[in-house]
């Protein structure tokens, strides 16, 4: 089973915020559409007239160099010339060769008459203010307005056309003037470019000017800028200070490989004994001095085997091998001695020699940096001398050309990079307003609008709207969610349910009057929900109230009432509400005598205050007349011997029907004195914060087990079919109009 994450839990939440206010959401997307289709038909047709023109970078070729600068084929340089033409084409010098063009000052429909001043002008004429000096203004600029107004300039993608369109409510002129725009923007780059040329060929003759007094300046600093520095080349191939830096880096490298091998070796002659010593070993004086005991210590073992060791000669022996071990020992820790001072003079040699070549390298390496720097400076003044050297050849060619240039004008008047396509042709039919889109846009708008009016309705609702936003308000189980029932349905639920609304008030006793109806298993969940919420011990003393009035908790402790006793059990509903009872009302007996009467002690026996109702197994004990102190009878010791001795006269439950949380203290005194505390919330009607300070308020009493109800839920308005029957099973019982009956062995 896949578990609904908080995402996922918040998406349902709005989709059940639009499903409640569906009406809201329909009613905006109606309105937003009917305005569209009114405006539609309201507005005046328009047509569009379109010219197309296709518009190259480069001119016709005379010459390859009659461009006054290179054509850069980048990407930007392409968007940015294009982009150009197109704010030219759109620009007031077109917009005024066209109006003058075409004549329009003198077209009715282009150049309406001038009209009255408005009210709000001949109000602004009267008031005084201070004279602004007088303009003298062209009429063609506002023509020019009015035509870029109507103008729209669209390029054609994937090519080089253009396309100029304008737009009027007449057809005919709306052509004319797209052609106009058209034939005053070529001669107007034509025109452009001439202009340019005689401007470039002056500005020319000074930059070259200008240009070599600067080369001269810069040539003579980097020569002297070289001679204090000494600077011969700035090449590392060819540059010796790198070179040297480069050697001794090598040497230093070779140096301390070196070392590393000699310390290697000194270590490793001192960590042997001197005899494992290989120059011990391969000594022809050792060997000999080896052989020569070897023989001895022969000859001692013969000679001792044939005559003893008191022998004389065997005495000259012996002593003839001690001399002999002693000279191996002697001369084998005077070779040692000399292999250990070779191998620590060759270290300190090669520690010598890493020590020089580190300051010579230090001393390289500090040469070369200050090398670097100089060079960083003189490569600069090379750059800048190189940059207008070139700047300066490339000047110097663009002038020659332009002295060729300057005698084509008569060749360039005649070929253009602009040329016209397509004439626009008058429309035959009008683009605007196009009524099928307008009415898509609406109803999309529409639709967004209203789900986002519900959406905004649905977070400004501070009332509890579902059994998930009250258990995560007062994190307290939700026993029950009783639908709303009868009259309090919404036409559509009553037309689907096919059921006849009941009159009002019929719902305090609807699980006697109507035990299959859906509101009445809701009663029922709730009686199992109480049961088992303490398992082999249920509870005996319920309370039932609520955090504000009018909330349905008379209506839910008389159903509770009437489901126990529907088990078989002995069942008292006390009306413990002594400021506004309504329990005698609901059974029609008398309020004269009740709760009241035997708490004040004008009763000695109080259980001749109960009568019986209808209900089998119910008997209800009213409140009796409404007494001056509620709180003081129902916090005193009476009250408490008065509940003990119902439970002592037989009966299983006791559900008493208590005043609101937030109203008086009468529900906190009585929850104290209960075994389980019911509190009743009206789905749509109470607010979140009087539920979560009654809560809070039952909550320290202490030592009662208490949970919730949620109260007049509607299933069509908040989707709940979940929480109980809900709209697909009618009546408990019954089959649903229109839907086939399930088989005994169906879900």
């Amino acid at each position: 089973m896949h578990d609904t994450g908080p995402d996922d839990a918040r998406l349902i939440d709005s989709w059940h915020a639009v499903l409640r206010r569906r009406w809201v959401v329909l009613a905006v997307a109606a309105s937003v559409l009917l305005v569209a289709l009114v405006s539609s038909f309201l507005a005046t047709p328009l047509y569009k007239a379109t010219a197309t023109l296709q518009i190259e970078r480069r001119n016709p070729e005379v010459l390859t160099f009659r461009d006054l600068s290179q054509v850069d084929y980048s990407w930007a340089a392409y968007t940015d010339y294009y982009q150009t033409q197109y704010k030219l084409i759109a620009s007031e010098p077109v917009a005024r060769r066209t109006v003058e063009r075409l004549a329009l000052a003198a077209h009715p429909l282009f150049a309406p008459p001038p009209t009255e001043p408005g009210l709000v002008a001949r109000l602004r004429s009267i008031l005084p203010r201070r004279a602004a000096p007088a303009r003298v203004t062209d009429p063609l600029d506002g023509l020019a307005g009015r035509l870029l107004a109507g103008l729209e300039v669209a390029p054609v993608r994937n090519s080089h056309l253009v396309r100029v369109s304008w737009v009027s409510a007449d057809a005919d002129l709306a052509a004319a003037v797209a052609n106009g725009v058209a034939a005053s923007y070529i001669p107007l780059t034509m025109e452009s470019q001439l202009t340019a040329t005689g401007q470039a060929e002056e500005f020319l003759v000074d930059q070259v000017a200008a240009l070599k007094r600067e080369l001269a300046a810069h040539e003579t600093s980097l020569q002297a800028y070289g001679e204090a520095k000494r600077i011969l080349s700035i090449d590392e191939s060819s540059n010796i200070t790198l070179q040297a830096l480069r050697d001794i880096s090598e040497r230093r490298t070779v140096a301390q490989t070196a070392l590393a091998a000699a310390s290697a070796h000194e270590q490793s002659v001192l960590g042997v004994e001197p005899a494992a010593l290989p120059e011990v070993m391969n000594s022809a004086l050792i060997q000999a001095l080896r052989r020569e005991r070897a023989t001895v210590e022969a000859q001692l073992s013969e000679e001792s085997r044939k005559y003893g060791a008191d022998w004389p000669g065997v005495q000259t022996l012996r002593s003839k091998l001690d001399q002999t071990a002693s000279r191996l020992d002697t001369e084998t820790l005077l070779i040692a001695e000399q292999v250990r001072a070779a191998a620590h003079a060759a270290y300190e040699r090669a520690q010598g020699e890493v020590r020089n070549l580190d300051r010579l390298l230090l001393e390289q390496q500090t040469a070369a940096q200050a090398l670097r720097r100089d060079a960083v400076e003189f490569a600069n003044l090379q750059s800048e001398v190189q940059k207008k050297r070139e700047t300066l050849d490339a000047l110097i060619s663009r002038q020659n050309e332009m002295a060729l240039a300057t005698r084509l004008k008569d060749v360039e008047a005649t070929s253009s990079n602009i040329r016209v396509v397509e004439l626009a042709k008058p429309p035959t039919g009008p683009f605007r307003p196009n009524v099928r889109l307008n009415l898509a846009l609406g109803l999309l708008f529409g639709a967004l609008a209203g789900v986002g009016l519900a959406l905004l309705l649905d977070h400004l609702d501070n009332t509890i709207g579902s059994v998930e936003e009250l258990q995560r308000l007062t994190g307290l189980p939700v026993l029950a969610a009783i639908p709303r029932h009868g009259i309090a349905l919404t036409p559509l639920a009553r037309v689907r349910r096919r059921a006849p609304p009941v009159e009002s008030g019929a719902l305090d006793l609807i699980t006697h009057r109507d035990a299959r109806a859906c509101v009445s298993e809701a009663y029922r969940d709730l009686r199992t929900a109480i049961l088992l919420s303490n398992p082999g011990q249920p509870p005996r003393k319920i309370a039932v109230t609520s955090a504000m009035p009018e909330e349905g908790k008379t209506a839910t402790a008389t159903n509770l009432a009437v489901v126990l006793a529907q088990l078989g059990a002995r069942v008292l509903l006390v009306d413990t509400d002594l400021r506004r009872p309504r329990l005698h009302k609901v059974f029609g007996v008398s309020n004269r005598r009740g709760m009241s009467t035997a708490l004040s002690g004008l009763e000695d026996e109080p259980r001749q205050l109960i009568v019986t109702t209808d209900v089998a197994g119910l008997d209800l004990l009213p409140s009796g007349p409404v007494p001056p102190n509620p709180s003081e009878l129902l916090n005193s010791p009476t009250f408490a011997a008065l509940a003990r001795s119902f439970l002592d006269a037989g009966y299983d439950h006791v559900v008493y029907d208590s005043p609101p949380v937030l109203s008086v203290a009468d529900a906190v005194i009585l929850a104290s004195a209960v075994d389980t505390c019911v509190v009743v919330v009206r789905a749509q009607r109470t607010p979140r914060q009087p539920v979560r300070v009654a809560v809070e308020k039952v909550r320290q009493v202490g030592g009662v087990s208490f949970g919730l109800v949620l109260n007049d839920l509607d299933p069509e308005r908040h989707g709940t079919a979940r929480y109980g029957y809900g709209r697909a099973y009618g009546r408990y019982g019954e089959d649903v109009p229109g839907e086939e009956p399930r088989s005994a062995t169906g879900a």
